[in-house]
């Protein structure tokens, strides 16, 4: 069984402080937690996190870490089983590809890497960490990290293809595929 605060320690070494990008597609953000993210909660899950009004740049700015963890303890470690991933730097590295990605895109990666380490595409890329993907992330071990990381970076280069602004991120998100931490 994996361990959020373990998953969670991982992601925010990505996912510095306050950062306002104007080219970033998910506007301001604080601790990784975009504007669009959260305006795009309902409003009871914003009560939950502390958020009584109406999302905004202010929001972002006043963030605090505990916020954003319990947003990311609620909103992405509980959507999808990444507790029953039986290694830790593997849960790591697919939780923070989920936050980074969205969660289905994060799993089809991981299903996709799981096709490369086993030679045969019996498992379905649909994006949900069913039992036959939690299976195969085992079976795969360590093996599935290389091709995990390619299809990460793979993603992240559709992205600039299908987006030009984005330019100027390929390079940290690269990074962020192909890191060993």
């Amino acid at each position: 069984m994996s361990n959020f605060d373990e998953a969670i320690d991982f992601v925010l070494r990505n996912e510095k402080g306050l950062v306002n990008n104007s080219h970033d597609n998910g506007k301001i953000t604080n601790h990784g937690i975009s504007l669009r993210f959260l305006k795009n909660l309902p409003s009871c899950s914003l009560r939950k996190y502390g958020i009584f009004e109406e999302v905004s740049e202010q929001t972002i700015i006043e963030l605090s870490l505990d916020q954003a963890k319990k947003i990311y303890h609620d909103e992405f470690w509980i959507s999808a089983p990444f507790a029953r991933i039986g290694n830790q730097v593997h849960c790591n590295f697919i939780f923070d590809m989920a936050i980074h990605m969205g969660i289905a895109p994060a799993i089809k990666c991981v299903q996709r890497a799981c096709w490369a380490v086993m030679q045969k595409r019996d498992l379905i890329d649909d994006g949900i960490m069913g039992e036959k993907t939690l299976a195969a992330i085992k079976i795969c071990g360590f093996l599935m990290m290389p091709p995990m990381r390619s299809e990460r970076a793979g993603y992240y280069r559709l992205i600039l293809q299908n987006d030009s602004e984005q330019k100027e991120f390929i390079n940290g998100w690269l990074n962020r595929a192909y890191e060993s931490k």
